[in-house]
């Protein structure tokens, strides 16, 4: 593998934002970091320009992959194809490690998609691909709905297949956890259906079976013995953190109040907050707003849920509009994930020793672009970081972070 040195750059530590710096890059690992590093010492160098250079992102839930491979009801794309094709698009906006969360026993979803791929040749094709040559570090969250009875073993067999890094329990049983039963009847009414008839739907989605009590703390021991981190999904009370808590859960994901978000982080549990949530400025369903979380430290992680784009860009909003500073900006979409998954001994942050999953981001107009995308050594994305303005564009001579800080 080839060494080389990325010079002059904007270097973004966990703890520090290094002008004027160089990081020397080993057969994969960050070797050395430097204001200059001798260039004999690497068989090329990329020179970044004063460009801001900062851990690849890590998400740990992007529901992503399910849309790629059935991105209308009923277009089925090839699995392979679609993993491949999203690689890609992920690259390009700074990941170096992907969690595809991927649903189980979600029969809404399923019928929505009506896709002729069974959920096991879902599973089995992306683990399949994840395992061969790949630009990024492809991992599978699996995303179990608890009213999925018929396919609670189908859950222990892709654990135990060595399939599943990262388990997520959610519920999505109206009148609780994102969908208030407010919402659910006038979403059904908009749907066509009469008062009553919403009524009813509501009555009989809460007769549903569901998973729950020795079966759900059975599912949790068996990825815990496994070693695979579970996470909770959109808990609406104190008592519901105290529940998933005690059943060893420390990955709160998507808290729907500020109260559960802060008796989660409380807890000591890592509290996972929506990126899209703070693109767009709120939440989809009237939840909470993760930016005002964020800022009262309630939630200290951030993934894309729906639109991959959107961390590196809540990364800098905080940063520019909040004053959020830039190291604690970035680690919650690098390091707090990677410690909320356990992967942060040799990823998620520039440190030497770990490896060169790395990324290089040129403000434009104050907008985040990536130039380059670096998975362990590799180059797995670049565009050119020489931008060409229209004729009649002048362009903002202050748009380097170097000159913002």
């Amino acid at each position: 593998m080839r060494s080389f040195i990325i010079s002059n750059a904007t270097v973004i530590t966990p703890t520090e934002v290094l002008q004027n710096t160089s990081v020397l890059v080993e057969h994969g690992i960050i070797t050395h970091i430097a204001p200059q590093i001798d260039e004999q010492l690497a068989e090329y160098t990329i020179d970044a320009q004063g460009d801001i250079l900062m851990p690849g992102i890590i998400d740990i839930h992007t529901d992503a992959m399910d849309a790629e491979i059935v991105p209308r009801t009923g277009a089925d794309i090839p699995i392979n194809v679609a993993f491949r094709e999203l690689e890609r698009k992920m690259s390009g906006c700074g990941f170096t490690t992907v969690y595809h969360s991927m649903h189980l026993g979600y029969d809404m979803a399923e019928m929505h998609s009506r896709s002729k791929y069974t959920r096991d040749e879902v599973f089995e094709t992306v683990h399949r691909a994840a395992k061969g040559s790949t630009l990024l570090n492809n991992k599978i969250h699996l995303r179990f709905e608890l009213s999925g009875v018929k396919a609670y073993e189908s859950c222990f067999e892709l654990m135990d297949k060595g399939y599943v890094q990262l388990l997520s329990v959610m519920d999505h049983t109206p009148g609780q956890g994102q969908i208030s039963k407010e919402y659910f009847i006038a979403f059904a009414i908009k749907m066509g259906k009469s008062a009553e008839e919403a009524e009813q739907a509501f009555i009989d989605k809460l007769a549903m079976p569901i998973i729950k009590e020795e079966k759900l703390e059975a599912m949790i021991k068996h990825a815990q013995q496994l070693h695979i981190p579970v996470a909770s999904h959109d808990d609406d009370s104190v008592e519901k953190v105290n529940y998933m808590r005690g059943l060893g859960i420390d990955i709160c994901e998507f808290p729907i109040t500020m109260e559960t978000a802060k008796h989660a982080a409380k807890l000591g549990m890592h509290v996972v907050g929506g990126a899209s949530n703070i693109l767009r400025g709120g939440s989809l369903s009237g939840n909470l707003n993760m930016k005002d979380a964020v800022l009262q430290g309630a939630v200290d992680s951030l993934c894309s849920d729906y639109y991959p784009p959107a961390i590196i860009h809540a990364i800098f909003k905080l940063y520019n509009e909040e004053g959020m500073p830039l190291p604690d900006a970035v680690k919650m979409a690098t390091l707090n994930p990677a410690k909320a998954v356990g992967i942060s001994t040799h990823t998620g942050s520039i440190e030497t020793g770990k490896d060169a999953d790395l990324v290089i981001v040129k403000l434009l107009d104050g907008i985040p672009m990536v130039t380059h995308t670096i998975v362990r050594g590799h180059m797995v994305a670049q565009a050119s970081n020489k931008i060409n303005y229209n004729k009649d564009y002048q362009p903002d001579n202050n748009l380097s972070l170097t000159n913002e800080l």
